[in-house]
């Protein structure tokens, strides 16, 4: 079975290593595509890099992510024929990580034993822990007593696996005598693996502004921040909220800050939580992926402390809780709006909808299109589209010369620039008078231009969105690039207005009460951008549609 997968790990990689160096455009930017919602895209800018001939200890790493890129894209075999690769031929210094992956990699292909194996080789205790979870969520839901049972001696030491063996036995009301045996030598054990939910919660009152910081700045592996690459959007997003730290101290608010890094890892998100800065804590920034807010959000409900996920449009991150936010729109707001904009300003009822595989994209698709039906729209091309059959979509939708629009409205929902310029470069060349919505990140792409963005009838759907008119906004461009000898990206935009709005919202002046003080605020105009509006609401309600005008961004009421 190994030289199967050996060899399909051959064909599969080195099929077209001409198009692999045509289109390795950096491994830094192809690691963020993984995480950003483009493994796809990823794995094609990763092929270059896993020459180990010509980039050594590089393509190392790069398979790494190479075949983590292959999970995400449900390329489930792939991804196990290369980190087997990995494991079998090569001394890599990362290699708890490659196991952890490894055994995830068989759960989803449901091959219980290769992945309780692969999770048996993990010598790091935190990734180990990591690896009883995982290990206990699919013994859980995908794997039988009988086959538990059978294979107890050979992962008994896995405590999710015994974990989930004994919450089985214990549901079963007939047992047999060796399954009798069994529970009770796992009543003995300490299968809880759990860490205690750190120090007592009597809650420190003071008229500071006391705020964590709880962030992956070590999103790609490691630890400390002193070597963070100036690509790190995390670190981006930090300075944005660093800069604005300071202008509160400047004007004389008492504000604390603290600073943790998750470092992509659940046990310390687990361990920071446990600090005794957190009994004081008026606010939490941070974290971004949702199984470290998850765990966030769910200790920020217990003992009631307003959590904020910075970038995330998805409310479904943190469930159901009462103290959980998010900075920009929630998907159920943009979709709203959209629908309310689209009813003003269009006529006719029939949309078209585009979206990328991106886990934003496809909820806020299936989202409008239940909503749309709602109020009495309908949906005449519904697709997922890539940078391979975006063209396919516009012109079955009618945007071809000579022919007529099948849609009132175009929606197209993605971040991806793969996406974005064979669709602008076709709207460059085209004359239509139907609408076209896209989100806002389309005007940051450094390859469009003004001629290509104001062409046709193009909206941007606000999230977050800066405005570049505000005094505001060029005073701060200035000062960053004065202090970091660059400008700033999008991410320091989002955290300098993120912070603001914080310190503006709760301290000793206007009260800790994060809820009450939202509500009285209502719509106002944030520090960068366009406007935020949080009354009743758990996400920033201010969804401006924009369009530009010789080069300036105006918003369209």
């Amino acid at each position: 079975m190994r030289k199967i997968n050996i060899f399909l790990l051959v064909v599969m990689l080195l099929g077209s290593p001409v198009l692999a160096q045509q289109t390795g455009t950096g491994y830094s930017s192809a690691v963020r595509l993984i995480d950003s919602g483009s493994p796809d895209v990823a794995m094609e800018q990763l092929r270059p890099y896993l020459d180990y001939n010509n980039y050594g200890k590089l393509s190392l790493y790069a398979r790494y992510h190479f075949a983590r890129a292959a999970n995400k894209n449900q390329q489930y075999q792939l991804a196990k024929a290369t980190l087997e690769q990995l494991v079998t031929d090569y001394n890599w210094e990362k290699e708890d990580e490659a196991f952890y992956l490894l055994g995830t990699t068989n759960f989803s292909l449901n091959q219980a034993y290769d992945g309780l194996s692969a999770m048996g080789k993990i010598d790091n205790e935190t990734i180990r822990e990591e690896g009883y979870r995982a290990s206990y969520d699919y013994c859980s839901n995908s794997v039988t007593v009988s086959l538990l049972v059978a294979h107890y001696s050979a992962f008994k030491e896995n405590k999710g696996y015994s974990l989930a063996l004994k919450e089985k036995l214990l549901k079963q009301s007939v047992l047999s005598s060796n399954e009798k045996k069994l529970l009770a030598e796992l009543n003995d054990m300490n299968l809880a693996g759990e860490e205690g939910e750190g120090p007592s919660m009597d809650r420190v009152k003071n008229n500071t502004l006391d705020v964590a910081i709880v962030l992956p700045f070590n999103y790609q592996g490691g630890t400390g921040v002193r070597n963070l690459d100036a690509g790190n959007f995390v670190f981006e997003l930090y300075q944005g909220l660093d800069m604005a730290i300071k202008d509160a101290k400047k004007k004389g608010m008492d504000i604390n800050v603290r600073t943790f890094d998750t470092e992509r890892k659940n046990a310390v998100v687990k361990k920071i939580l446990a600090d005794p800065f957190f009994n004081q804590v008026d606010v939490i920034v941070g974290p971004i992926y949702p199984e470290e807010t998850a765990l966030v959000s769910g200790f920020a409900d217990r003992h009631k402390i307003p959590f904020i996920n910075p970038l995330s449009n998805i409310k479904e991150t943190f469930g159901d809780t009462d103290y959980a936010y998010l900075f920009r729109p929630s998907t159920e707001v943009i979709v709203d709006k959209l629908l309310a904009y689209g009813r003003k300003h269009s006529t006719g009822n029939r949309i078209a909808l585009a979206y990328s595989g991106s886990s934003r994209d496809e909820l806020m698709a299936r989202q409008l299109a239940e909503e749309a039906s709602k109020r009495g729209y309908q949906i005449v091309s519904n697709k997922k589209v890539s940078s391979n059959n975006i063209r396919d979509f516009l012109s079955d939708t009618g945007l071809k010369p000579g022919m007529d629009a099948r849609a009132d409205q175009i929606v197209i929902f993605s971040d991806d620039p793969y996406i974005a310029s064979p669709t602008l470069s076709l709207l460059e060349s085209l004359s239509t008078s139907v609408p076209i919505y896209v989100m806002d990140s389309w005007l940051y792409f450094n390859f469009a231009n003004f001629e290509m963005l104001e062409g046709n009838d193009l909206n941007y759907i606000g999230n977050n969105t800066v405005d570049f008119a505000k005094e505001g906004t060029e005073d701060f461009r200035f000062r960053f690039f004065e202090q970091y000898s660059t400008y700033p990206g999008s991410n320091a935009y989002i955290g300098f207005d993120l912070m603001n709005w914080v310190a503006e919202t709760i301290n000793s002046s206007e009260g800790f009460d994060f809820r009450k003080n939202l509500n009285q605020q209502g719509a106002i105009q944030s520090s960068l951008g366009f406007g935020l509006d949080f009354k009743n609401s758990q996400s920033n309600q201010y969804v401006p549609f924009l369009k530009l005008d010789n080069g300036k961004i105006e918003e369209i009421k």
